[in-house]
């Protein structure tokens, strides 16, 4: 089974933003082209029933709407292996994972082509993920939970610091989604305060620098890097948005990504199979921020394979079911060449 939660009638019940249903169906079939490629499974899938159904499936199921749940769990019972896509926000990701954890514990369970309980709680809430960069020394910025930041004392505190502009960013949102830009301390403090938003966003400085990316892999504690990507994020001056990936678009920095994606492996030991992380790379200080763990499949997916030349869902498949899975022979330097735009 494939399953992208937003194509695949996780939000049958409400609106489906256009926006999040291109990307989700971009991710979707390019991941379902490369596994027909390979000519191994019969792929079953899952649609919004106001959704075209995706014809590399051999099966895919409408979901009316409110039927999700009762949908996935049915399927989850009668495949051999699950690939789940699913967004961070409103704990989504880590709830699914969870039942397909438990699915998999049966006798003929699914086998579930994910990472593993620590590495998706790390990825799903920006404050763990912030500890845990933190104590494995890799650059990140300060978080600040918007229930401490309506606190006098903290605000005073954190008001000491000079920092002209701040960010506040849902604390289990995915992507651009849901994050706004301030130029004060004190207008990002009013906002938070309004409608209980702090039980569920959390402050960070703003951090100039050029929006980017890469994509791994991940299997007991080790990384292997598959390109570096440049983000193409617009700033309207109070949210952020996304319209664009050039994958290998930021190839300069090869070798710190592989550095930086290296110390994440190791910070995430049950990671397995495809990790994104999102960073900004600060050009006048020469500093990179790691700003998120993404442990799914991630919209730089839907061109990797061009900029490979060999088909992503294999590695990824290898990676996850052999335990002494090994990096084919790329030649990194015509990897580095091969820049390939998604536009979304």
């Amino acid at each position: 089974m494939v399953c992208e939660f937003i194509t695949g009638g996780g939000l049958s019940a409400e609106a489906l933003p256009e926006s999040l249903a291109k990307e989700g169906i971009l991710m979707r079939d390019a991941l379902l082209r490369d596994l027909a490629e390979l000519n191994r499974f019969d792929i079953i899938t899952m649609h919004d029933v106001r959704l075209v159904p995706p014809i590399q499936a051999k099966q895919s199921i409408a979901v009316e709407a409110g039927k999700f749940k009762a949908c996935f769990t049915e399927v989850l019972s009668q495949v051999d292996m699950v690939w789940l896509i699913a967004p961070e926000s409103e704990g989504t990701l880590l709830e699914l994972s969870e039942q397909c954890y438990e699915a998999e514990k049966l006798e003929n369970g699914p086998v579930f082509l994910g990472s593993g309980f620590d590495a998706m709680l790390t990825g799903t809430s920006k404050t763990l993920c912030f500890e845990a960069l933190q104590a494995a020394n890799i650059h990140t910025l300060p978080v600040h939970a918007g229930e401490d930041l309506i606190q006098p004392s903290y605000y005073d505190a954190l008001c000491k610091l000079n920092i002209p502009k701040w960010v506040a960013k849902p604390e289990d949102g995915a992507g651009c989604d849901g994050i706004r830009i301030f130029d004060s301390l004190e207008d990002l403090k009013a906002w938070i305060a309004q409608d209980e938003r702090y039980l569920d966003y959390l402050a960070q400085p703003y951090q100039a620098g050029e929006a980017a990316s890469f994509s791994m892999l991940c299997r007991n504690g080790k990384a292997w890097l598959l390109s570096c990507n440049q983000q193409h994020i617009v700033n309207d001056g109070s949210q952020f948005k996304l319209n664009g990936v050039t994958i290998n678009g930021m190839s300069v920095y090869w070798q710190k990504f592989e550095t930086i994606a290296r110390k994440v492996a190791r910070m995430l030991p049950d990671a397995l199979g495809y990790i994104g992380v999102d960073l900004i790379v600060d050009t006048v200080n020469n500093k990179i921020y790691v700003l998120e763990i993404n442990p799914r499949l991630t919209t730089s997916y839907v061109a990797l394979h061009d900029a490979l030349n060999y088909n992503p869902a294999k590695l990824i498949l290898d990676c996850v079911l052999n335990d002494k899975f090994d990096m084919p022979s790329f030649s990194k330097g015509s990897l580095l060449q091969n820049q390939v735009e998604v536009k979304l």
